[in-house]
């Protein structure tokens, strides 16, 4: 059963078990799945929502305050089954090993190893010979992606490779 990571316990919320979540998926992600994980035990959710740039949860099981401390600073897991891609969706880390083409070089110039959040745009992470190198996730860097090839086509800009400076 595969695992997904989608979020962390940050603390509890009020004196009836909801408890606040730092939540790594996509906004409303909670309200589309009915299970998760959290450190390891299955929890129905009873209810979901939006807390500013958080989220507060409702388990089954968890009714009051020292239930839900239990669950601090734990990681929130989701079986991937669960999630309900459409055709053409992917999630980030189902890119990691990727290819990277760059489209104004006209070559592979990594591959992607991780994706950052960060507070203007996603960041992606490439292993360019052994140096790490950073691109915004975003146009007009971001140029699509072939799941079917394993790659990830983006073009940079001069300055942006570890050869160019």
């Amino acid at each position: 059963m595969e695992m997904i990571e989608c979020g962390k316990v940050l603390n509890t919320h009020g004196v009836r078990g909801e408890i606040k979540v730092d939540n790594y998926c996509d906004e409303g992600f909670y309200k589309k799945i009915k299970t998760i994980f959290v450190g390891g035990t299955e929890y129905r959710i009873k209810s979901a929502r939006d807390h500013g740039a958080f989220v507060l949860l409702t388990l089954e099981g968890i009714e009051n305050i020292d239930q839900a401390m239990l669950l601090k600073a734990k990681t929130i897991t989701a079986r991937r089954a669960d999630l309900k891609l459409k055709k053409g969706e992917y999630l980030y880390q189902d890119l990691f090993g990727f290819d990277v083409y760059d489209l104004r070089k006209d070559a592979i110039i990594g591959q992607l190893k991780d994706v950052l959040e960060r507070p203007a745009s996603m960041v992606y992470v490439i292993d360019c010979d052994g140096q790490e190198i950073m691109i915004p996730a975003v146009e007009p860097f971001h140029q699509g992606v072939d799941l079917d090839k394993k790659v990830l086509t983006l073009r940079t800009i001069e300055g942006m490779l570890p050869d160019e400076n």
